[in-house]
């Protein structure tokens, strides 16, 4: 490929502060990025910075928006949106630009023929274990704003977006369990005055300076008297709900889409959208938000200082008009002050270049990102803000080399405890290669648009995309083919295999070890396609965990296939206890901090990690640990699944 370079011109633009001379100075302020709630007062500046919640998007539910009536979506760590063209995949991406405050909804997205609301329903998972009001330590669930969903036992904080009427005006909500007696519907609102008279048989044990302690225990109570419904609590409420509400909107994931259309203009919006991500992340950098927080006190107290000068001189003037003026300090939306541009050295503009490479910087931005993110896990602990990124169609005008780079730094992007990705394709070889458990299949059947997932989607992608098993077997040069669960299993047990099996090397290439109850489409077609091969003998090795006892159920149902599952849940536990401990002693952000008996026993609270897992992988410890090393119970149990494949 030919090779060019960039020269990258950073620009400020002085434009982009503004300072209006209209209103009061506001005592509560929410920056643009909602990265930092701050608390103003005339001579002092305080910024809080909020990292309690690292919220992940969980679901997501559309209703009355374009072709979607009333649609809910599960979200993974890596989700895939497949199907045909005006299918529907775009419209759950803009819905969500929409809904994270990057975008406007117009008249014409409401569904077409309805005068319905058009709501936006987003549930977060992974929330805080303690927020403070009023200094006292509270929960969202003790204050009844969780939402218990699908009967499980899991809580989500649900945020709803309203628009209604003709110029679709936007309303907010929580949607929470809350208990339905009439003495608490608003208990958030009220102040501790109508708290202290409507509950004093309730808080004769309690704090009444504090309207926190008393609204949890009036709370608790009627939710024993009264029972528990699903309740939309306004947030455009005074009181507690208001600071709640400061703290859920301050720490929201930032969601930034990656659109397929390419406008072709100088400000191409597939350089400019991965260079304002740039921006957009560098900001987020706590050293760099410090920064800015000083530099807007001290040009706030520069300002404030001029104009109270300013007012004192307009006094002696006409008293009447100075006293109708005060200074509102508009807080700069950093993303848009720093301007960067991409020049060649060629000196061929770079919209100019062709769509491929133009689209390989954005390829190559996610790559950087992924590695420096995993740099950054092994320093920081918790310190972002969660990030979600929407990629529409990343094989467009990319060779199939690149396409699996793209896919591979979004998986390692996926495997962090603050990303997301979220992805749309028509490709089959990009969709044999993602998580299979977050693929979706997107179909519109009488003009409504349905979003499908589970065994279901992945039948239909598999279908519609025509994608084959990538394995090419010979049966009649075949013994025994195994089914393990992924390919790390495949390399694990192919090294054990060729180590103590007493079988001739020719004779060993008779047995082949294939991934099919992996993670991705693949493996489920593969062992599909296992299963119709008219063989000598094939093995099933299944986790000792619930899901293998689960596959081994379905599979002893086939009487031609022999199912072996493991004493130990995951295939890790296997690895020596030293060689994991070498692998994973330079990780400060991931390390193995179990000891050896506990790591034998391999008990599910001992498991490894994501990112260990992954560390393991890049350090190729499946196929390269020490056979000494293994316990005698372990190795016991291994070469006995060794003879049960080759008797």
């Amino acid at each position: 490929m030919e090779s060019f370079s960039f020269k990258v011109d950073c620009k400020i633009n002085p434009n982009a502060v503004r300072i209006n001379f209209t209103i009061y100075l506001k005592n509560i302020y929410f920056s643009k990025s909602r990265r930092e709630y701050y608390s103003k007062g005339f001579g002092t500046f305080t910024a809080i910075r909020k990292a309690v919640l690292n919220m992940r998007l969980a679901k997501f539910r559309i209703k009355n928006f374009r072709g979607y009536k009333d649609e809910k979506i599960d979200f993974t760590d890596f989700t895939t949106f497949v199907g045909i063209n005006d299918s529907g995949k775009s419209t759950i991406f803009e819905a969500l630009d929409i809904f994270f405050g990057n975008s406007k909804i117009e008249k014409s997205d409401r569904t077409v023929n309805s005068t319905d609301d058009v709501e936006l329903t987003a549930y977060f998972s992974d929330l805080p274990r303690e927020i403070k009001l009023e200094t006292i330590p509270t929960t969202l669930k003790e204050e009844f704003l969780t939402l218990n969903d699908d009967n499980s036992d899991k809580d989500y904080l649900v945020l709803r977006q309203k628009y209604s009427g003709e110029g679709l005006k936007l309303s907010e909500f929580l949607v929470s369990t809350f208990p339905s007696d009439e003495s608490v519907q608003n208990i958030h609102t009220s102040k501790i005055t109508a708290l202290r008279k409507n509950f004093s048989s309730l808080i004769v044990d309690v704090d009444k300076r504090k309207s926190t302690e008393i609204r949890k225990v009036a709370l608790k109570d009627a939710a024993k008297r009264s029972g528990l419904e699903t309740t939309e609590i306004s947030l455009n409420g005074k009181g507690s709900l208001k600071d709640i509400a400061s703290v859920i909107h301050v720490n929201l994931p930032m969601y930034q889409l990656f659109k397929s259309d390419r406008s072709n203009t100088d400000a191409d919006s597939e350089i400019q959208d991965p260079i304002n991500a740039i921006i957009k992340t560098a900001l987020l950098h706590k050293d760099i938000q410090d920064k800015l927080v000083d530099i807007s006190s001290d040009i706030e107290k520069s300002v404030t200082n001029i104009t109270n000068k300013t007012l004192g001189m307009l006094r002696e003037m006409d008293n009447s008009l100075s006293n109708d003026l005060n200074a509102d300090f508009k807080q700069p939306n950093w993303s848009s002050v720093f301007k960067f541009n991409l020049d060649t050295d060629s000196g061929i503009p770079l919209n100019k270049r062709g769509s491929g490479v133009r689209r390989l910087i954005l390829l190559n931005f996610f790559r950087a990102e992924a590695r420096r993110k995993l740099e950054q896990s092994e320093k920081e602990q918790n310190n972002e803000i969660n990030i979600i990124y929407a990629f529409e169609e990343p094989e467009t005008s990319q060779h199939p080399k690149f396409q699996t780079m793209l896919i591979d730094s979004f998986k390692t992007m996926s495997d962090l405890d603050h990303v997301q990705v979220c992805i749309t394709t028509h490709s089959p070889a990009i969709a044999q290669i993602v998580p299979k458990a977050g693929i979706r299949l997107v179909k519109k059947e009488a003009g409504e648009a349905n979003v499908l997932s589970g065994e279901t989607a992945i039948g239909e992608v598999i279908a519609q995309l025509g994608i084959v098993p990538n394995i090419k077997l010979y049966p009649d040069q075949l013994d025994c083919v195994v089914l393990v669960e992924g390919p790390t299993d495949v390399v694990f047990f192919q090294y054990i295999y060729n180590k103590w099996s007493s079988k001739t090397d020719s004779e060993k290439s008779k047995t082949v070890f294939i991934s099919g109850g992996g993670a991705s489409i693949v493996d489920v077609l593969n062992s599909k396609f296992i299963n119709q091969l008219n063989l000598k003998k094939k093995v099933m090795i299944v986790d000792g965990d619930g899901a293998g006892s689960d596959d081994k159920q379905k599979a002893d149902e086939n009487n031609n296939l022999k199912t072996i599952q493991l004493n130990k849940s995951t295939i890790e536990f296997y690895l020596p206890y030293e060689d994991v401990q070498n692998a994973l002693k330079e990780s400060t952000q991931n390390p193995f901090i179990r000891t050896k008996d506990e790591w034998v026993v391999g008990n599910n609270e001992c498991k490894l990690n994501r990112a260990q897992k992954r560390m393991l992988k890049d350090k190729e410890i499946y196929n390269h640990f020490n056979l000494e090393n293994i316990p005698s119970s372990i190795k016991t149990e291994l070469n006995k699944i060794v003879h049960d494949i080759d008797d």
